[in-house]
C-alpha cells in the first residue's frame, strides 16, 4: 500500500508542476525581510483558500499552520520559512530570496496539494501540519526590537515565538529541508543529510575610558579603544584553544572607537557572533571569550558592558529520521549523489525545536551563484520544488505507516519549560 501512496503523490506533483513553478517565481520576486512576510503570508493563504484547506494565519505576525489528516495519532510537523535576506544590489543593500525560502514555502505548497487531492492521510493514523514560520534570517534587530517593544512578538526568531506561543506542543518529530550551501548539482551531490548547524549567541561589548586632550594630557586619559583593540587581539589568541570538533566560529568586528583623533577615545563598541556546534562547547567558548574581553578592559583600566543575546541552539539531527529520508532520497538518485555528515558553521532557529523534538532538516541543490549573495538563481526547478517534497512525502508516509518509526520525546513540555527559562530568559 505503501507505494502506491507514494507513487499517487508523485503523479500529483508532477501534474501541479507548472503551477508551483508559478507560485515559487512569484515568492523568489517578492522578497521580504523576518516578521515582515505580508505578500508571503497572503500567497499562501490565498492558495490555500482555493483548494478549499481550512487554516489558521497571523502566528507570530505572518506565520501560517494547515494541519491534514485526523485528529488524533501521531503528529508529523513540516516547517519551511518564508523571510529573505538583506543583499547588496548594485552597492544598496535590499530584501533578496538568496537563502532559498521561498522555495521551502513553494516545496510545502506542493505537498499540501498532493496530500489534499490524493487523501492518502486518511489511510492512516495520524497527522500533519505544514508550519509556514517568520524570521528565520537573525537580522535587521533594531527593527525585531522595535517590534518586541510594541508587544506584537517577544523574541527576535518566528519559530522562537511559535515555541512560546505552544504552535509546537502537540507535534511530535519535525521534518524541513533548505537549500544546500553550493551551488549547481554535481558534483556537489543533489542531497545532503545529517549536516550540522552551529549554535551561535550574538555578543555586543561597550568599552568606556576616560577622554582626555591626546595631545596634552594623554596619560590622564583612558583609552577604550586600545582595550577593545587588546580584546580583539586576545580572541584571536584564544581561536587556537577551540578544538577543531567544535566547529568554532568567532570574528569580531569594531563598530566604534572614537568620533576625533585629537581625544583620548572614551567610548567603543564591538559585536562577534561566537559559533559552536554543540550546546557545551557554544556556551564553554562563550565563558573563555567573555573572560578575555573582561580582563583586557581591567589591564587598560576600563570599564565594559558585555550584552550577550542568546541566538539558536545547535542542530540536532534525529538518525532514525534521517535513515527514512535517506531511503526516500535513493528513490531519486544514486548513494553518491547524496552528501553525508557536512559541518556546517550556519545556524538555523530549526536548532531550538531540535532541543524539544525529533528533528531532521536535510539539503538540496539545484541553485547557481553562493548562498546568501545576489548571484543566487533557481536553476532546477524539478529538483528544487519536486524531489524535495517526494522525499519529504515519503518520509512522512514511511512513518505514518509503521510504528517503529514513530519516535516521541516524552519530557517535550519540560524541556520547553527549561528552553525558554534558560535559553530565551523568560
Amino acid at each position: 500500500m505503501i507505494e502506491s501512496c507514494k507513487a499517487e503523490v508523485l503523479s500529483i506533483l508532477e501534474e501541479n508542476r507548472e503551477c508551483i513553478y508559478k507560485i515559487g517565481e512569484d515568492l523568489f520576486n517578492h522578497p521580504e525581510l523576518g516578521f515582515f512576510e505580508k505578500y508571503t503570508e497572503d500567497c499562501i493563504c490565498k492558495y490555500l483558500d482555493e483548494l478549499g484547506i481550512p487554516y489558521t494565519n497571523h502566528i507570530a505576525l505572518h506565520g501560517v499552520k494547515v494541519t491534514l489528516g485526523g485528529n488524533t495519532g501521531y503528529h508529523i510537523g513540516v516547517v519551511a520559512d518564508m523571510d529573505a535576506l538583506l543583499t547588496s544590489m548594485d552597492g544598496v543593500m535590499a530584501p533578496f530570496h538568496s537563502c532559498g525560502h521561498s522555495i521551502q514555502v513553494a516545496v510545502l505548497l506542493n505537498l499540501i496539494t498532493a496530500f489534499h487531492k490524493s487523501e492518502v492521510l486518511e489511510k492512516f493514523t495520524g497527522r500533519v501540519s505544514f508550519i509556514f514560520a517568520p524570521a528565520e534570517e537573525f537580522i535587521d534587530i533594531d527593527s525585531r526590537e522595535e517590534l518586541i517593544q510594541a508587544g506584537k512578538i517577544k523574541f527576535y526568531s518566528g519559530k522562537q515565538n511559535m515555541i512560546y506561543e505552544g504552535i509546537f506542543d502537540d507535534v511530535d518529530m519535525v521534518l524541513s529541508c533548505h537549500v544546500m550551501g553550493k551551488d549547481g548539482r554535481n558534483p556537489h551531490g543533489l542531497f545532503d543529510i545529517n549536516s550540522t548547524l552551529a549554535g551561535f549567541i550574538r555578543k555586543e561589548v561597550i568599552f568606556r575610558g576616560l577622554a582626555a586632550h591626546a595631545g596634552v594630557i594623554p596619560h590622564l586619559g583612558k583609552n577604550a579603544l586600545q582595550a577593545a583593540t587588546l580584546s580583539l587581539t586576545a580572541i584571536q589568541m584564544l581561536k587556537d584553544t577551540f578544538s577543531t570538533e567544535s566547529g568554532a566560529r568567532v570574528y569580531p568586528i569594531l563598530k566604534e572607537g572614537g568620533k576625533t583623533a585629537n581625544i583620548i577615545c572614551d567610548y567603543a563598541v564591538m559585536e562577534t557572533y561566537i559559533r559552536a556546534n554543540t550546546e557545551k562547547d557554544l556556551l564553554e567558548i562563550n565563558r573563555q571569550v567573555n573572560h578575555a574581553i573582561t580582563h583586557c578592559a581591567k589591564a587598560l583600566e576600563t570599564t565594559c558592558e558585555i550584552l550577550d543575546v542568546n541566538g539558536y541552539l545547535p542542530l540536532n539531527q534525529s538518525k532514525k529520521v534521517n535513515d527514512v529520508v535517506y531511503s526516500n532520497m535513493l528513490d531519486l538518485c544514486n548513494e553518491d549523489e547524496i552528501i553525508q555528515n557536512v559541518v556546517s558553521g550556519a545556524s538555523g532557529d530549526i536548532g531550538d525545536i531540535s532541543f524539544l523534538l525529533p528533528t531532521i532538516q536535510f539539503g538540496f541543490s539545484g541553485i547557481y551563484g553562493n548562498v546568501h549573495s545576489n548571484q543566487f538563481e533557481i536553476v532546477d526547478k524539478k529538483h528544487v520544488y519536486e524531489d524535495t517534497a517526494y522525499v519529504l512525502a515519503g518520509t512522512i508516509l514511511d512513518i505514518l505507516s509503521k510504528e517503529e518509526l514513530q519516535i516521541k520525546e516524552e519530557k517535550k513540555l519540560e524541556k520547553k519549560e527549561f528552553y525558554l527559562k534558560h535559553w530565551l530568559k523568560i
